[in-house]
């Protein structure tokens, strides 16, 4: 079994399938959109790996682990509540229609749609699923209301807003314009904080400022926007082909 999440660590996402590729293209997905990932290449792996530390939710090829994962779900009451989405290449009428009647979260075809298998996820997975596109990411930042300490990083981006980390950041309701570069592009948008994490909310937590824009260009919400799609299929693709 491969991942980046131990036992005893935050909330993951376990991924079940037969084929590297597949998995890792999966995984990679997932990653970008800011989930721990832990992948199994078989049923009995991921069922062994479950019983010690159950994930937040399972998504699994549509073959005989798929349908192994689904039979085991569902006898045991300690994992009834864990969301499974299925996954395959090939269309399924009787996986869709199960599905659609709450057999379990979801069946989505591959490869997959981003923006679609975002949202299938979120819904899947988040108590209040977003539904907007988001990844995590590493984008240099500058706020530009003339404070110290004025810089940080953009670790979560949407079209619509921000997460930016900082150990300064400014009250919740104030408008701050700010600025960051992407792919050699200036943005320059204007925000307000929504809400302030700092250490003390726990162990897993960024300190920093969630944002959402309340000015910004449309010419930079589709470079935003095609910024996120492109990062996300290239890092899949670059890891779907490893070895």
């Amino acid at each position: 079994m491969n991942g980046v999440r131990t036992a005893g660590s935050k909330q993951y996402i376990l991924v079940v399938d037969a084929d590297v590729n597949d998995r890792f293209y999966t995984c990679m997905l997932l990653q970008r959109f800011g989930y721990d990932v832990f992948s199994a290449r078989t049923a009995e792996e991921a069922i062994e790996f479950i019983t010690v530390s159950p994930p937040t939710a399972i998504l699994a090829d549509a073959d005989l682990n798929g349908s192994t994962m689904f039979s085991w779900l569902s006898k045991d009451p300690r994992f009834f509540d864990i969301p499974l989405v299925l996954l395959s290449w090939w269309p399924n009428p009787a996986l869709e229609a199960r599905a659609n009647k709450g057999g379990f979260a979801a069946y989505l075809r591959k490869p997959n749609n981003v923006e679609e298998f975002y949202q299938i996820v979120q819904i899947a997975i988040e108590k209040g699923p977003r539904r907007n596109l988001r990844i995590a990411t590493r984008l240099m930042a500058r706020l530009e209301d003339g404070q110290d300490k004025s810089e940080g990083f953009v670790t979560v981006l949407s079209e619509y807003g921000m997460f930016f980390m900082t150990l300064d950041p400014r009250p919740v309701n104030a408008k701050i314009p700010l600025s960051f570069t992407m792919k050699d592009s200036l943005i320059k948008v204007e925000a307000v904080v929504l809400y302030t994490v700092s250490f003390d909310d726990g162990p897993y937590k960024e300190p920093g400022m969630g944002l959402k824009f309340v000015k910004i260009s449309r010419a930079d919400r589709s470079l935003i926007a095609n910024f996120m799609l492109e990062w996300i299929q290239d890092g899949a693709s670059k890891q779907s082909a490893q070895p």
